[in-house]
């Protein structure tokens, strides 16, 4: 396996789902990682880095019953596993695939990448990746740091807010010329829309009690009345009470990544 190979076909990959030149810096840049944190990954650590991200790669294009065919296309179209790359005719009799049917996962195993949902997935998983490998090679920031960085949001955010202000007393005064004509507009047509929406929320409570009474999905038109099972939820302190004296039960058990949110404060009175 060489690592190079591997990260060329990676940025290849990523390029090629993303419709413009990326490469696996540039990605970590949008995350919001600094530069210097991504080169001092590039320059040591991006060997691991890239490792953890092709196997995230991996079990996204697997199925539940284990098949992963649709990766190991991509993983040798593109060299992803740091051997070199191989045309789709060779892979396909590999597979089993003929060269027709080869081509035509090819794209599709492609735009299942660049759903919305895969790229956040892939997003989201290579930002605690890379996380996860500057914490045990780098100093974490020094609260000090991060609190400034906080004072220039908050600046960037009171510098936003206010050309917004401005914009909005701008627009109100060219909306004063034709206010008028906007009001006569409105009062023609808002008593129309509003008697549009209550027949369609009645014709929308309607279906939701038929659908619920039929017991299962149906379509018609441009929609489709989804029926879904109930939840299934469980009291986590009930649990947590539980598995005190039956631990067996924690491997059932699973912990999302932790997140940051971002939230004003008030500012404290001098």
């Amino acid at each position: 396996m060489d690592f190079k190979t591997q990260l060329t076909g990676l940025n290849q990959f990523l390029s090629t789902i993303l419709g413009e030149e990326t490469r696996i810096s540039g990605l970590l840049a949008s995350l919001g990682f600094e530069q210097a944190r991504i080169e001092l990954l590039r320059d040591q650590h991006m060997e691991p880095v890239v490792s953890q991200f092709v196997e995230v790669i991996h079990k996204r294009l697997t199925s539940d019953s284990g098949k992963d065919a649709w990766f190991q296309l991509l993983n040798r179209r593109f060299g992803l596993d740091g051997e070199p790359p191989e045309p789709l005719d060779a892979i396909a009799g590999r597979l089993g695939f003929s060269p027709e049917y080869a081509r035509q996962v090819y794209e599709e195993v492609l735009q299942k990448c660049r759903y919305k949902t895969t790229l956040e997935d892939f997003k989201k998983n290579l930002r605690y990746i890379a996380i996860k490998q500057l914490g045990k090679i780098a100093e974490p920031p020094r609260r000090d740091d991060v609190s400034a960085k906080l004072e220039r949001l908050t600046n960037l955010h009171a510098a936003a807010d206010l050309a917004r202000m401005d914009y909005e007393a701008r627009r109100a005064e060219i909306l004063k010329e034709i206010q008028a004509e906007l009001d006569a507009l409105e009062a023609e047509y808002e008593p129309l829309i509003e008697a549009a929406g209550q027949n369609i929320a009645a014709l929308e409570a309607e279906i939701k009690n038929d659908v619920l009474l039929h017991g299962e999905s149906v379509q018609g038109g441009t929609y489709r009345a989804l029926y879904v099972q109930g939840r299934v939820s469980w009291d986590n302190e009930g649990m947590s009470r539980y598995a005190e004296t039956h631990a067996d039960i924690l491997q059932f058990r699973k912990q999302g990544q932790p997140t940051v949110t971002l939230r004003t404060v008030e500012e404290k009175k001098k």
